[in-house]
């Protein structure tokens, strides 16, 4: 068995990564409380020590909120703690794929899906760390595979960490009588974790740069949040999902990713609303 090491294995991506893949590889699981990315010495102690063949870098702070209010401690994990997990795979002539983010589009004006050869001008701490690391990880380590992953859910019912992600939030809002506000203004393509964690293995044979890794999406986010509540059969959606017109004034807040580049290497996914009917047929055969 090849050495599959993966960080952030606590988190929403990574439990599900270490659970899919431990029956092919040999997993090793390390989170924050196993390896301080921020520590140079550390990631390349821990890399000596074990030698792995494969790296699934999926620690970050993925809190875009958090990571605007404590910019120092974004860059140190974000941007700092990539790259070090980039010097080790040099070094040990290790296989790596990293995570960075639909985010480093959010400064984008227009409404077409993005590619990965657009030109990016992140407003927010979080995309403009992301962009950083990928810059730096493909000077170092050009072969590496960065996922620009857009928002991700799982089901409410999952066992697995589940954050706030959409299925979860709708629920929620609805459980407790509440109103949620969706921006007309907004665009951005929301995927099945689960398909991302079955496509990572395909990306060990694609050559390194940036992909956007995820489900497009030609709907705004009001029509996209009423059509997951439909499909979650909560009743009612349009009397307590509001139309939010007024967030996003300038230009629209588009996110919206064109995934044809993964496609051009065998790595497909549902677009958005597609991915969501399936998951549910899923659940509804367990």
């Amino acid at each position: 068995m090849k050495k599959l090491l993966i960080t952030g294995c606590n988190g929403f991506l990574g439990q599900r990564l270490c659970a899919h893949y431990k029956e092919k590889y040999d997993v090793i699981a390390v989170g924050h409380q196993d390896l301080d990315i921020c520590r140079e010495d550390a990631v390349q102690n821990l890399f000596r020590e074990v030698r792995p063949d494969i790296v699934f870098h999926t620690a970050a702070i993925s809190d875009t909120g958090y990571s605007q209010n404590h910019p120092e401690e974004s860059y140190l994990v974000n941007t700092l703690g990539s790259v070090h997990i980039a010097l080790a795979c040099r070094e040990q002539q290790t296989q790596l794929v990293y995570m960075s983010s639909d985010q480093v589009y959010n400064g984008n004006v227009g409404l077409q899906p993005w590619k990965e050869t657009d030109e990016v001008n992140p407003q927010s701490v979080y995309g403009r760390d992301k962009l950083e690391a990928e810059k730096r990880i493909t000077e170092i380590l050009p072969e590496a595979v960065g996922l620009r992953l857009t928002w991700m859910y799982d089901l409410p019912d999952s066992p697995w960490k589940l954050n706030r992600n959409l299925p979860v939030n709708l629920l929620q809002t609805f459980q407790k009588g509440e109103k949620l506000k969706a921006a007309v203004r907004e665009y951005r393509g929301i995927t099945n974790v689960w398909e991302v964690v079955r496509n990572m293995e395909a990306c060990l044979d694609i050559p390194g740069g940036a992909y956007n890794f995820g489900s497009m999406n030609g709907r705004n986010s009001y029509e996209t949040f009423i059509r997951f509540a439909e499909l979650m059969q909560l009743p009612e959606p349009s009397s307590w999902i509001l139309a939010d017109e007024e967030r996003f004034p300038e230009h629209p807040r588009n996110l919206m990713i064109d995934n044809q580049k993964a496609a051009q290497m065998g790595i497909s996914f549902l677009d958005t609303i597609e991915g969501f009917e399936e998951s549910i047929k899923e659940t509804g055969k367990r």
